[in-house]
């Protein structure tokens, strides 16, 4: 494999005041901000040198250590966790790491002269945006609420991490430091997993089902962490530390196995046959190898930690939804759903909007419908959901013409490994409201991103690489 290319260069050194701004922003913020959180927001203006200097290094540590904490409050083991994500600026309800992400793409833009790269995804991306702003305005409309600005600034997320990943992640410097930075923030959050259930904490759900992570992003971490993973093992390709985080490999596993998360069960699944399809005859042949280890792997984990009769459960509900009662629960939310969307086909309740209930539950789900898919077409109507499918479309289509013409080894393989992801995310989709959280949009865009630049840093000629776009 060719060496990496270097870093992204500028024309002109970074200017003073920007630097100076930077910091002082991140000072007041510290200011302002309650003193337990003294000492991150002083790590923060540490930082906000690295913002200015190498936004592509500050980028992969940001969404690295936001990708330690999480927003879930069930958890009462997490108090730094929560804490964390109670600290927002005066006068903006923006958090520590929202603040940091778009005072990033605003340095970023001034850096590069208000030059914007783009690929062929923003089309769609923009019309799913401007749903999205219709969707908040007909909330606004509907219930004249300024407050319910809570579900848009969740999306925000997919926007913002989408543009930082396409303007940034320009050379394979770049690209392997994120990628190196977040599998090792994934591997650490698996190591806490493993930490919390041997300490007996996590969220007790049934009989010996006892949730450690309960944010649908961790999940979602390590199935990607396990698939680019499985995909570089498969074809035989190095990068650094492959093998470090392949020892880490069962903790990871582990960890998404106590999630009992049925969505990423089923995500991982339908990863792995994408992985089995995309392959050679040789490369399926070393994944069937891979699967069976993992399978052993799997079965004996289950076994040291005694987990089999809760693991059976969580898999017998997938195959019996109506026997068990919160995926029954699921199929009449799904209902509600449906209904719903016959009375608001074009635009929808609006982003915000209290889904009415039709068919009568027990409880009121707070995070929406555990269908992104169907959440889209609820909050944002046909005017949301057509362009949302087409950005999966697009890409899918995208990434597949990659895989058989990118050269370059590193990037073919991190290219099959996205597309394995994504394809996980689609399945994990079907089950789970993925915009409920920050994480899951930041995640999508970032997945979308790194997709739609890897084109760009192949040793093609420049007239193979625009064939992609046709």
């Amino acid at each position: 494999m060719r060496e990496f290319t270097e870093a992204w260069g500028r024309s002109e050194k970074t200017p003073l005041w920007l630097m100076a701004g930077g910091a002082a922003l991140l000072t007041v913020a510290g200011i302002a901000s309650p003193p337990d959180s003294a000492l991150m927001v002083a790590g923060g203006v540490v930082s906000g040198l690295i913002l200015v200097a190498r936004p592509d290094i500050a980028f992969a540590l940001i969404f690295g250590i936001e990708s330690l904490f999480t927003e879930d409050v069930l958890l009462v083991n997490e108090q730094l966790e929560q804490t964390i994500y109670k600290i927002s600026l005066p006068y903006l309800g923006l958090n520590i790491f929202e603040a940091a992400l778009l005072l990033l793409a605003l340095i970023t833009f001034l850096q590069q002269r208000g030059v914007v790269y783009g690929t062929r995804l923003d089309f769609a991306l923009a019309w799913f945006g401007a749903a999205c702003v219709v969707g908040y305005i007909t909330c606004l409309f509907y219930y004249k609420d300024p407050a319910l600005l809570f579900e848009p600034r969740r999306l925000m997320h997919l926007f913002v991490a989408y543009y930082l990943t396409v303007n940034l992640l320009r050379t394979k410097e770049s690209l392997l430091i994120f990628l190196t930075i977040l599998l090792a923030a994934v591997a650490l959050k698996a190591g806490e997993g493993v930490y919390l259930f041997t300490a007996g904490q996590g969220l007790q759900i049934k009989w010996k089902i006892r949730a450690i992570f309960t944010d649908w992003a961790d999940s979602l971490m390590f199935v990607t962490y396990l698939l680019i993973l499985a995909a570089f093992l498969v074809e035989r390709v190095r990068f650094p530390g492959k093998w470090i985080f392949t020892a880490l490999s069962p903790v990871v596993f582990f960890s998404l196995l106590v999630s009992y998360k049925r969505a990423y069960y089923i995500a991982i699944l339908a990863g792995f046959v994408a992985l089995f399809w995309i392959q050679g005859r040789k490369s399926r042949f070393r994944l069937i190898l891979f699967s069976g280890l993992a399978a052993v792997m799997l079965m004996g984990l289950i076994t040291i930690t005694d987990q089999w009769t809760a693991v059976s459960l969580r898999v017998q509900s997938i195959v019996q939804p109506t026997k068990e009662s919160s995926a029954n629960y699921r199929l009449v939310e799904w209902q509600n759903a449906l209904i719903c969307i016959r009375k608001n086909p074009l635009f929808g309740i609006g982003l915000g909007g209290v889904m009415p209930m039709e068919i009568w539950l027990s409880r009121t789900n707070l995070l929406g419908v555990h269908n992104t898919f169907l959440w889209v077409a609820v909050k944002m109507g046909a005017f949301g959901l057509f362009p949302y499918l087409l950005v999966h479309f697009a890409f899918l289509r995208r990434l597949h013409r990659q895989n058989e013409v990118l050269r370059d080894p590193f990037l073919r393989v991190l290219s099959k490994g996205i597309y394995c992801s994504f394809i996980a995310f689609c399945a994990a989709q079907m089950f789970a409201p993925m915009f409920a959280q920050m994480r899951t949009a930041a995640y999508l865009g970032v997945i979308l991103g790194i997709g739609m630049m890897l084109a760009q840093h192949d040793y093609l000629p420049p007239s193979q690489v625009q064939s992609l776009d046709k």
